[in-house]
Protein backbone atom coordinates (compact mmCIF):
# COMPACT_ATOMS: atom_id res chain seq x y z
CA UNK A 1 0.00 0.00 0.00
CA UNK A 2 1.08 3.43 -0.81
CA UNK A 3 1.94 5.66 1.86
CA UNK A 4 -0.51 8.38 2.10
CA UNK A 5 0.62 12.36 1.91
CA UNK A 6 -2.88 13.54 1.73
CA UNK A 7 -2.94 15.88 4.71
CA UNK A 8 0.31 17.11 4.27
CA UNK A 9 -0.57 18.00 0.66
CA UNK A 10 -3.57 20.00 2.03
CA UNK A 11 -1.48 22.04 4.05
CA UNK A 12 0.83 22.53 1.52
CA UNK A 13 -1.44 23.24 -1.28
CA UNK A 14 -3.52 25.72 1.04
CA UNK A 15 -0.47 27.83 2.38
CA UNK A 16 1.34 27.92 -1.04
CA UNK A 17 -1.82 29.04 -2.76
CA UNK A 18 -2.10 31.81 0.14
CA UNK A 19 -5.51 29.93 1.00
CA UNK A 20 -6.92 30.59 4.65
CA UNK A 21 -8.65 27.37 6.14
CA UNK A 22 -11.99 29.40 5.95
CA UNK A 23 -11.68 29.80 2.30
CA UNK A 24 -11.13 25.83 1.60
CA UNK A 25 -13.58 24.57 3.64
CA UNK A 26 -16.16 27.10 1.92
CA UNK A 27 -14.92 26.13 -1.31
CA UNK A 28 -15.74 22.21 -0.52
CA UNK A 29 -18.77 22.97 1.47
CA UNK A 30 -17.67 21.56 4.78
CA UNK A 31 -17.21 23.33 8.62
CA UNK A 32 -13.68 24.90 8.99
CA UNK A 33 -13.26 22.67 11.83
CA UNK A 34 -13.63 19.91 9.32
CA UNK A 35 -11.21 20.86 7.62
CA UNK A 36 -8.78 21.41 9.91
CA UNK A 37 -9.38 18.12 11.25
CA UNK A 38 -8.41 16.65 7.42
CA UNK A 39 -5.13 18.58 7.22
CA UNK A 40 -4.12 17.72 10.36
CA UNK A 41 -4.34 13.83 9.84
CA UNK A 42 -7.01 13.60 12.52
CA UNK A 43 -9.91 12.37 10.05
CA UNK A 44 -9.82 11.07 6.60
CA UNK A 45 -12.00 13.06 3.87
CA UNK A 46 -14.66 11.44 1.40
CA UNK A 47 -14.17 11.01 -1.94
CA UNK A 48 -16.49 13.91 -3.21
CA UNK A 49 -13.94 16.53 -1.01
CA UNK A 50 -11.04 14.69 -2.43
CA UNK A 51 -12.43 15.43 -5.43
CA UNK A 52 -13.67 18.90 -4.88
CA UNK A 53 -9.91 19.65 -3.26
CA UNK A 54 -8.29 18.09 -6.94
CA UNK A 55 -10.17 20.45 -8.55
CA UNK A 56 -9.68 23.69 -6.63
CA UNK A 57 -5.73 23.05 -6.97
CA UNK A 58 -6.08 21.58 -10.48
CA UNK A 59 -4.21 18.26 -9.49
CA UNK A 60 -4.97 14.77 -10.19
CA UNK A 61 -6.39 13.07 -7.32
CA UNK A 62 -3.07 10.97 -6.97
CA UNK A 63 -1.04 13.61 -6.67
CA UNK A 64 -2.87 15.19 -4.00
CA UNK A 65 -3.15 11.65 -1.97
CA UNK A 66 0.20 10.22 -3.09
CA UNK A 67 3.07 12.74 -3.86
CA UNK A 68 5.30 14.30 -1.29
CA UNK A 69 4.32 18.45 -2.94
CA UNK A 70 6.42 20.04 -0.32
CA UNK A 71 9.26 18.56 -2.07
CA UNK A 72 11.53 20.46 -5.23
CA UNK A 73 9.41 20.99 -8.25
CA UNK A 74 11.90 19.27 -10.11
CA UNK A 75 11.59 16.13 -8.24
CA UNK A 76 7.76 16.32 -8.60
CA UNK A 77 7.92 16.08 -12.21
CA UNK A 78 9.54 12.96 -12.23
CA UNK A 79 6.74 11.36 -10.54
CA UNK A 80 4.69 9.32 -13.05
CA UNK A 81 1.15 10.91 -11.66
CA UNK A 82 3.17 14.43 -12.57
CA UNK A 83 1.56 14.75 -15.93
CA UNK A 84 -1.57 15.16 -14.41
CA UNK A 85 -0.72 18.51 -12.89
CA UNK A 86 -2.41 21.23 -14.56
CA UNK A 87 -3.03 25.18 -14.26
CA UNK A 88 -6.59 26.62 -15.76
CA UNK A 89 -6.82 29.65 -16.83
CA UNK A 90 -10.60 30.64 -17.90
CA UNK A 91 -11.42 26.98 -17.11
CA UNK A 92 -9.30 25.22 -19.50
CA UNK A 93 -6.53 22.69 -18.23
CA UNK A 94 -3.28 23.53 -19.64
CA UNK A 95 -0.75 20.60 -18.74
CA UNK A 96 2.61 21.98 -17.14
CA UNK A 97 5.94 20.58 -18.50
CA UNK A 98 8.35 21.00 -16.56
CA UNK A 99 9.87 24.70 -17.89
CA UNK A 100 6.37 25.78 -17.08
CA UNK A 101 6.45 24.56 -13.44
CA UNK A 102 10.03 25.86 -12.73
CA UNK A 103 8.95 29.24 -13.94
CA UNK A 104 6.19 28.94 -11.96
CA UNK A 105 7.55 28.32 -8.64
CA UNK A 106 10.35 30.79 -9.27
CA UNK A 107 7.58 33.52 -10.09
CA UNK A 108 6.03 32.49 -6.28
CA UNK A 109 9.41 33.34 -4.97
CA UNK A 110 9.15 36.87 -6.04
CA UNK A 111 7.86 39.79 -4.00
CA UNK A 112 4.18 40.69 -4.98
CA UNK A 113 4.84 43.57 -6.10
CA UNK A 114 7.04 41.68 -8.87
CA UNK A 115 4.63 39.53 -9.51
CA UNK A 116 2.09 41.98 -10.09
CA UNK A 117 4.58 43.78 -12.73
CA UNK A 118 4.93 40.13 -14.46
CA UNK A 119 1.04 39.81 -15.04
CA UNK A 120 0.46 43.07 -16.34
CA UNK A 121 3.40 42.54 -18.99
CA UNK A 122 1.80 38.86 -19.86
CA UNK A 123 -1.44 40.92 -20.08
CA UNK A 124 0.09 43.54 -22.43
CA UNK A 125 1.62 41.02 -24.43
CA UNK A 126 -0.77 39.01 -24.96
CA UNK A 127 -3.08 41.98 -26.14
CA UNK A 128 -0.37 43.11 -28.72
CA UNK A 129 -0.88 39.73 -29.90
CA UNK A 130 -4.01 39.23 -30.42
CA UNK A 131 -3.68 42.81 -32.27
CA UNK A 132 -1.57 42.14 -34.41
CA UNK A 133 -2.84 38.48 -35.06
CA UNK A 134 -5.95 40.42 -36.02
CA UNK A 135 -4.60 42.86 -38.63
CA UNK A 136 -3.46 39.80 -40.48
CA UNK A 137 -6.42 38.26 -40.77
Amino acid sequence: MRDLKLADNMRELRITNEYSQKFVSNYIHIARQTYSLYETGRRLPDLKTVCDLADLYHISIDLLLYTDLSVDVEQIADSPAYEHLAITPENSAIPLNGTDARMLTNYKALPPETQQEIREYVLFKKRRLEASTALHK
